[in-house]
């Protein structure tokens, strides 16, 4: 007996819901893409008119209704009402704009019949990280975030702190904070920090520095963590996306990763 092809719904229809669209389009991943939706209508109809089954247009309501798994790829405002829609209808939900979620929206999938996906993102050794995390307290852990300033550029924080990246010639350290703070104040930059923070439970033991750096072209992200039981040091240098430069490629690489994980019956790593 063939098993059943998971239905998936994609809400956001910008650069990453594009590449997952695109990557369940040409059977990367075993899955249909049953529908879209975005508040830009002119986007959805895009990306609808460019997939080979030409998903509906839907709302949001509909999307899950009509779906086994919806792909958030909308922004942090989305993500409430999604996960309200995703745990009452018992379908799951893949999130993507992960500095959106709050300690109450873990609840409403630990008691329900539906279950709650987090990729890694633009960063690597969320794994290891889960692991040192589950083994022994966290002493330390830095995530420090590098990017162009064209991936900072125009971000409200900045304006509000009269922040200017036009004409920088050197590395300039633009925010330092907690995770918490971080993705208040650039919440289309630094998702990959709650993730981290998720990960690793270290709390206020988590510092996040970000820094504009006009002599790179690559998002950077360096991690350093420091247990009892052992230490992890990580840096990945993502390309941007070649449609969106606040968003690395490997982002989007994860998300499809996921899925594919999710829809195999073969799963590597943790």
């Amino acid at each position: 007996m063939s098993e059943k092809t998971l239905r998936i719904g994609i809400v956001g229809c910008g650069a990453i819901g594009s590449e997952i669209a695109r990557a369940i389009d040409k059977r990367e991943i075993k899955a249909e893409l049953i529908c879209v939706c975005d508040k830009d209508g002119v986007a959805a109809e895009k990306l609808s008119s460019s997939i080979g089954k030409k998903p509906a247009i839907v709302s949001m309501e509909d999307l899950v209704a009509q779906c086994d798994m919806a792909v958030e790829a909308a922004g942090g405002g989305a993500v409430a009402p999604l996960i309200d829609l995703c745990a009452k209808a018992g379908i799951d939900l893949l999130v993507m704009s992960v500095g959106g979620l709050k300690p109450e929206h873990f609840e409403k999938f630990e008691s329900g019949a539906s279950s709650l996906y987090i990729p890694s993102g633009a960063v690597a050794g969320i794994d290891g990280i889960l692991a040192l995390a589950g083994a022994g307290d966290i002493e330390s852990l830095t995530l420090t975030t590098i990017k162009p300033p064209a991936g900072l550029r125009g971000t409200p924080y900045l304006d509000e702190k009269g922040v200017s990246l036009d004409g920088l010639t050197e590395p300039l350290t633009v925010f330092e904070g907690s995770p918490v703070e971080a993705i208040r104040c650039f919440p289309k930059n630094i998702n990959v920090s709650t993730t981290i923070a998720l990960a690793s439970a270290a709390k206020d033991k988590m510092i996040v520095r970000i820094i504009a750096d006009p002599h790179i072209a690559v998002n950077t992200h360096e991690v350093r963590l420091v247990s009892p039981l052992g230490s992890l040091t990580m840096r990945v240098e993502n390309k941007p996306s070649p449609t969106n430069p606040k968003t690395s490629a490997l982002a989007y690489l994860s998300a499809i990763a996921a899925l594919k994980k999710i829809t195999s019956k073969v799963k590597i790593g943790t």
